[in-house]
């Protein structure tokens, strides 16, 4: 009878636990933009159950592009976001966040599409041809200005456009309104796939030092809640760790989360995933120098602030 009392004690104790831990949970809402894969680690986590391991419930909030993911962290209708290196103007420019990870690397999840048919047929064919970008600002912006400086013709010699969500994109280019767009090599070659364009050329190599993705944090929730911001941090590497070990699980996941076909998401996972995103956060002082001198060329800050001042690093203490 005894041994009976103390097992039935035993298990309410067990289901209490299990109940304050499936309470703890705590719920956060991370902002997205655009196509690259890496933003589906997200979706992995979920997937594998990882955030749940350190009592997070997370979802994905998707917005037209990074400004708009900006809009979403200032007004607090999301936790975190995930911008561009080139979005480390955003906290000097007043919005109320912080950079706290870099989490890829130079940008070889980034392809130029065009018609299909197109005359286009090299990156030295777009001289005064009219790029979609996400918005102004971003990284697809930015890109689009250094093909035309890696070529000679300046700032200007590619014309960026701001156009939003890549299928928005890839419609405004079909119609003719632009000659092509700057995107994700995933959606690229899903449209490519479909006939609805082809991809001219890879981007990674035109920018060797560079962080293509960054974490950013409302300054709130690092305020208030630090321990929940490092808990996402820890959960995102553990995260990165499983999308590389399990490809045909983040291949699935990927494919499902951007609505393409597994064999895009297959063609773009070695390099999205394996090469371009980073096992550690800290911010490299290379890539953090080519950023501030992307800020100056596109005009959004006459002025950098010097490179410690653009990120805080103290929530990679495990991953630097």
């Amino acid at each position: 009878m005894a041994r009976f009392f103390m097992g039935r004690v035993a298990a309410l104790i067990v289901g209490l636990t299990l109940a304050g831990i499936a309470q703890a949970q705590t719920k956060l809402k991370v902002g997205k933009s655009g196509g690259p894969m890496i933003l589906t680690i997200v979706d992995v986590g979920n997937e594998a159950g990882i955030w749940k391991q350190f009592g997070l419930e997370v979802e994905s909030i998707y917005f037209g592009g990074e400004s708009q993911t900006m809009v979403g962290l200032a007004s607090g209708s999301v936790d975190l976001g995930f911008g561009s290196g080139p979005g480390l103007a955003y906290p000097v420019k007043g919005v109320p966040v912080t950079a706290i990870a870099a989490v890829s690397g130079a940008p070889y999840n980034m392809v130029v599409l065009v018609a299909n048919p197109s005359p286009i047929k090299s990156l030295a064919d777009l001289r005064g041809k009219k790029l979609g970008v996400t918005s102004a600002g971003s990284l697809t912006d930015w890109m689009a200005r250094e093909i035309g400086r890696g070529q000679g013709w300046g700032n200007d010699g590619v014309i960026s456009f701001p156009t939003g969500a890549s299928r928005t994109s890839i419609a405004a280019m079909r119609s003719g309104d632009i000659d092509g767009v700057v995107m994700g090599a995933a959606t690229a070659f899903d449209a490519q796939l479909n006939k609805q364009g082809q991809v001219l050329a890879p981007l990674g190599d035109i920018v060797k030092d560079f962080h293509s993705n960054v974490l950013f944090a409302r300054n709130e929730l690092i305020a208030k809640s630090p321990d929940v911001v490092q808990r996402f941090v820890d959960g995102w590497f553990k995260a990165v760790a499983f999308a590389k070990a399990n490809p045909d699980v983040t291949i699935k996941v990927s494919a499902a989360t951007l609505r393409i076909s597994e064999e895009s998401a297959r063609a773009a996972y070695e390099d999205e995933i394996t090469r371009m995103v980073r096992d550690k956060g800290g911010f490299d002082k290379g890539a953090v120098e080519v950023i501030r001198r992307s800020l100056r060329e596109i005009g959004t800050l006459a002025d950098p602030p010097p490179a410690e001042k653009l990120y805080d690093e103290r929530f990679l203490a495990q991953h630097k």
